[in-house]
Formats: C-alpha cells, sequence, structure tokens
C-alpha cells in the first residue's frame, strides 16, 4: 500500500512540477528505471490534459481582466519565446524549466486549439521523461550512491 501511495503521489506531483517528481525519482527509488520513467510520464501527460482545458479557462478569466500585461522579466521571456519559437518553444520548455500547468496556461492563451497544445506538450514530457530516465537506464547512474 506504501508504495501504490508514492506511486500515486509521484504521479500528481510530475503533473504541477515536472521536475520536481523526476527528481525524487531519480534520487529514491528502488523500482528499475522504466517504471519510474512511466510514472513521470503518465502523471505529466495527465497534467497536460487537465491543464489544458483548465488554462483556456483561466486564460479567459485573466484576459477580461487584462491581468496579462507584460511587466515581469519571467513573462516578457515567455512571449520572447512565444514569438520566436511558438508553442513547440513554450512546449519544450515547459516541463523542466516552468511548471506544466504554467506552459499549458501561457499555449491556451496564445492558441485555441486545444489538440494541438496537448500534442506539443505530451511529446514534450515524454521527450523529456525519456531523456531523464533513458539515461540513467542506459548509463546505469544512480544518483543516490553518488550522493
Amino acid at each position: 500500500m506504501n508504495e501504490v501511495l508514492e506511486i500515486i503521489l509521484m504521479g500528481l506531483l510530475a503533473a504541477v512540477k515536472f521536475l520536481f517528481a523526476a527528481g525524487g525519482l531519480l534520487i529514491h527509488s528502488s523500482r528499475p528505471w522504466y517504471m519510474d520513467m512511466l510514472i513521470v510520464a503518465v502523471g505529466g501527460c495527465t497534467g497536460v490534459v487537465v491543464f489544458t482545458y483548465l488554462g483556456a479557462i483561466i486564460s479567459k478569466f485573466f484576459s477580461r481582466y487584462h491581468f496579462f500585461k507584460i511587466k515581469y522579466k519571467t513573462l516578457r521571456r515567455l512571449t520572447r519565446i512565444m514569438n520566436s519559437y511558438g508553442l513547440i518553444g513554450i512546449a519544450f520548455i515547459s516541463p523542466m524549466t516552468i511548471s506544466i500547468p504554467i506552459g499549458c496556461i501561457v499555449s491556451a492563451s496564445f492558441e485555441h486549439d486545444k489538440k494541438r497544445i496537448i500534442r506539443l506538450q505530451m511529446a514534450s514530457v515524454l521527450f523529456w521523461s525519456i531523456l531523464v530516465f533513458g539515461l540513467k537506464g542506459v548509463f546505469h547512474i544512480n544518483i543516490a550512491e553518488k550522493l
């Protein structure tokens, strides 16, 4: 029961903050690397679907009140990335640097096609989870031993 609860909590954490869930599983997990990769990927993809539809509602709410005036450095940087690289750029940086909810909300405020947002964000989550845990599996890196 304890392990099932840990898997559920790590999946929920991956839905909100992908980097923390991946880091926690890299350091403290005793399961095989592909199981951890699956936990993080499923949690992240679930977060993408939930926050894309929720992000559309949130961005409509904020657009009525004009809260998205670009005053802050981070928002200006996100706008610069969006103007330079489009949704692909936002999706690429979303899981690791900004969180999945923020990436989906920003994407939903610029793009109205939710299926495209979900495809790009899920591709990014799968790319990062395969990269992070694939490197652990290929090179047999155990971060807990190194620390």
